[in-house]
């Protein structure tokens, strides 16, 4: 024992004298870098992706999380509880941290874990995504329910924009808590780069609330609107219904829109993400 004292202290001088003999010899503005602003880390927030995002029972639910992590990153995930025997029953997926004797990196590594669930009772189960220590890193939720249920599985209110077209549109104004009704507005360019707008009324959710079909109306200025206004007044305004419009649902912040033809061909399409502001 006295031994292994004597080495560790001989250790422990050995390392104080070097870090002064580096300190003495590093340039004067060197040294009064020795108390730097502390490193700022990521924080350990993940984020999560459902599949199928609505389901009916029965059907198996790859939940796919991903973020960084400190170390050794999580090998895997599982459903520790909850187990859908309840509808709105919240469940809990746990990250599964490696157990090896080999170190860690000192480092915040990247890490994408799957697991499975399969509910077994309709209904909107909440998920948490937490670690072993039962910290919340992610939150999201199982929608289960029957194949003709076509609530919308998403609110869609709020601004959407094609990132491939600058300066165009779509808003809607979704009443997902009462009636489940859309009313939209699209507003892009023609092929002479004149504005176009139009709205999206009478529509209706289809494939379990991923599908939004409705008509599609043009707004258009009257030929005797006064040239001396900037904008005609609305009463002046001519509507005409030129066909169906599709919004295909692909997840809580993208979405396909379709203009079709009143044969049903796809005479426009656009691929819009949600607009934060």
């Amino acid at each position: 024992m006295h031994r292994i004292d004597s080495i560790v202290s001989r250790a422990s001088r050995h390392a104080a004298a070097v870090a002064a003999a580096l300190l003495m010899a590093a340039p004067a503005g060197a040294q009064a870098q020795t108390t730097a602003p502390a490193l700022i880390l990521p924080e350990r927030v993940a984020r999560v992706t459902i599949s199928p995002a609505v389901a009916d029972i029965g059907v198996a639910r790859e939940i796919t999380i991903a973020g960084v992590w400190p170390g050794c990153v999580p090998g895997g995930a599982h459903i520790t509880s909850g187990n859908f025997d309840q509808a709105g029953r919240g469940v809990v997926a746990q990250l599964i941290l490696p157990m090896t004797l080999l170190p860690c990196p000192a480092a915040f590594l990247p890490y994408t874990v799957t697991t499975i669930a399969t509910p077994t009772v309709r209904g909107r189960h909440h998920l948490l995504v937490t670690n072993v220590d039962g910290e919340v890193l992610a939150e999201s939720v199982i929608d289960t329910r029957a194949s003709d249920d076509n609530r919308s599985a998403f609110n869609i209110s709020g601004l959407w924009y094609d990132p491939a077209s600058n300066g165009s549109g779509l808003t809607f104004v979704h009443s997902r808590t009462s009636d489940n009704t859309v009313f939209g507005t699209w507003y892009v360019y023609d092929a002479t780069g004149k504005p176009r707008w139009y709205t999206i009324q009478n529509s209706a959710w289809e494939s379990q609330g991923r599908v939004l079909v409705g008509s599609l109306y043009a707004t258009t200025a009257p030929a005797n609107c006064p040239i001396t206004f900037l904008a005609c007044p609305a009463a002046l305004g001519q509507i005409s219904l030129v066909g169906r419009v599709k919004v295909t649902i692909k997840d809580a912040s993208s979405i396909r829109v379709e203009a079709l033809s009143t044969d049903g061909a796809v005479i426009f399409a656009s691929d819009a993400i949600r607009a934060e502001i």
